[in-house]
């Protein structure tokens, strides 16, 4: 007898989970690395070989977002029809909110600290200054130059322009993905050798200097590495690897040994070949000419550096899958990971201003190795980050600053909040006042601001009733913790993916 005949309701089947946890991995590390390094730029003298051989194993993270966007991406449209304007639509709201609203700030901050509030109020003296002011930030906004990690944005939405189109060409050129991912390689190995030299002289033999000579082309090649172009490949790979998943997966599983051996052979023959050239910079003269020499040994865009970038992102993905198999769903490691998931966007925007602060005081402990000085400064960096982008979170302003509208105020407990707050601004003007360190105008600049929030929640809730409240507050605590099955997190906002079409299986074998 079936359990419809015996009353009994039938037990629905545990949805799969979709969720990428190895994604999830890979990008808080990256995060974690981003800062990293940022520390290190800021800290390190050219001559300081090892945290300059670590800066550059670092630089990977600038590859490993881009092809976590487009991995993300194609893995949640690859079945799936994709709307272009709606796609675009959320997708720029999403991002380019936040995007416009740091921008604005690091701008006004930059003005701030070359000549204090006279220089900010100095913008509206005159009409020139206006006119100066609003060509400079039309630029900051075009090339993502407010600040220095912002550019990651503006490449970030010329992903989103031509996703459409690049998953329009994936899915019709079946058989041919390889092909295709061969001339990607070959077009990106074209920049990369020529990006460390100068524009082109001549193109298969025909000379074409003067196409780059006072030329749009010239402003282009200029300012390439704020353009997609010399990332293509890294995200072309990531839709390549995200549309054949079950493949790509099983190969990274079945070979991860020697995927570990041959990636971290490249990585010591990398290192290798960078100690030779840093030594050779450490002693050259005069000293700018050891510093151009170690820029260029630890350049981003030097093409034999791409085999440590490619090796580390390998690494990462199968201590991913390492991860996604053995994780303890409610555990320590899992809630961090979850955590850390939500606010990563806001803490990559937030960090460089709270890196600068932090960085204004501790360039002043001399006492300090270099070594022990860079973590510390990365550890305060990060905790202080975070505080940040939780009080954001619970702020009014979450969606413009964050991506992500703000915590739940039926859960908020604006009494604590308050009482951190209060603290926060406590401490903070005690090592303003006592240490002399912008730390403490820092700590208590965001206690400010978790006090507001802590206002507009209390302010929320005591305008209903006592019964309205405490029943709000239930109906809020007792709606489940948002699930992560069936839900895949883009790796720039952390925000599902549109999930408005109905999935479409297509019929395929690799």
């Amino acid at each position: 007898m079936s359990d419809t005949e015996t009353g009994t309701p039938e037990k629905k089947p545990a949805k799969k989970d979709r969720h990428l946890y190895q994604i999830d991995f890979v990008r808080l590390v990256t995060f974690a690395g981003v800062i990293l390094d940022h520390v290190i730029l800021g800290m390190a003298p050219y001559t300081a070989i090892i945290a300059e051989g670590v800066g550059l194993v670092l630089r990977y993270t600038r590859y490993c977002f881009f092809a976590l966007t487009g991995f993300v991406l194609t893995y949640q449209y690859r079945n799936r029809d994709l709307h272009a304007p709606t796609f675009w639509r959320r997708r720029f709201k999403l991002i380019g909110l936040p995007f416009l609203v740091w921008s604005l700030f690091y701008w006004l901050k930059d003005h701030y600290d070359r000549g204090g509030v006279s220089n900010v109020f100095g913008i509206f003296d005159t009409v020139d200054t206006i006119q100066l002011a609003l060509k400079s930030i039309a630029y900051d906004l075009v090339t993502g130059r407010a600040e220095y990690h912002l550019y990651f944005l503006s490449v970030s939405m010329q992903i989103y322009v031509v996703f459409p189109a690049v998953l329009w060409v994936i899915k019709r050129t079946w058989g041919y993905h390889r092909y295709l991912l061969a001339l990607s390689a070959a077009v990106q190995a074209w920049f990369m050798f020529q990006m460390v030299r100068d524009y082109p002289t001549s193109f298969l033999g025909i000379p074409v200097a003067s196409l780059f000579e006072d030329t749009w082309l010239g402003v282009l090649w200029r300012n390439l590495e704020i353009t997609l172009l010399p990332y293509q490949f890294f995200v072309f790979a990531g839709c390549i690897a995200a549309y054949h998943f079950e493949a790509f997966t099983g190969f990274m599983k079945k070979y991860r040994f020697y995927i570990v051996g041959l990636s971290v052979s490249a990585i010591i023959a990398t290192l290798a070949y960078f100690a030779g050239k840093a030594n050779q910079a450490v002693a050259m003269q005069p000293p700018a000419a050891g510093a151009g020499e170690m820029f260029r040994a630890t350049n981003v865009f030097m093409f034999h550096n791409v085999f440590l970038f490619l090796s580390v992102i390998c690494l990462l993905f199968i201590g991913g899958m390492t991860w996604q198999a053995r994780r303890r769903p409610g555990s320590l490691a899992d809630t961090v990971l979850r955590k850390g998931s939500d606010r990563s966007f806001a803490i990559y925007l937030a960090h460089a201003v709270v890196l600068s602060e932090v960085m204004s005081t501790s360039r002043r402990w001399t006492d300090l190795s270099l070594g022990v000085n860079i973590v510390v400064t990365f550890v305060l960096t990060v905790a202080l980050t975070v505080f940040l982008a939780e009080t954001l979170r619970r702020s009014p302003v979450s969606l413009i600053t964050t991506g992500r509208e703000r915590e739940d105020w039926r859960k908020q407990t604006p009494a604590k909040s308050a009482v951190v707050a209060i603290g926060a601004i406590v401490v903070g003007g005690a090592l303003r006042e006592w240490a002399n360190t912008s730390i403490g105008s820092l700590i208590a600049a965001i206690g400010v601001l978790l006090l507001w929030s802590a206002a507009v929640v209390a302010a929320r809730q005591l305008s209903e009733t006592r019964e309205e409240r405490a029943a709000d507050r239930a109906a809020a605590l007792a709606e489940p913790e948002p699930s992560l099955v069936d839900e895949i997190e883009d790796p720039v906002t952390d925000i599902p993916v549109d999930d408005e079409t109905p999935a479409r299986v297509t019929d395929k074998k690799d």
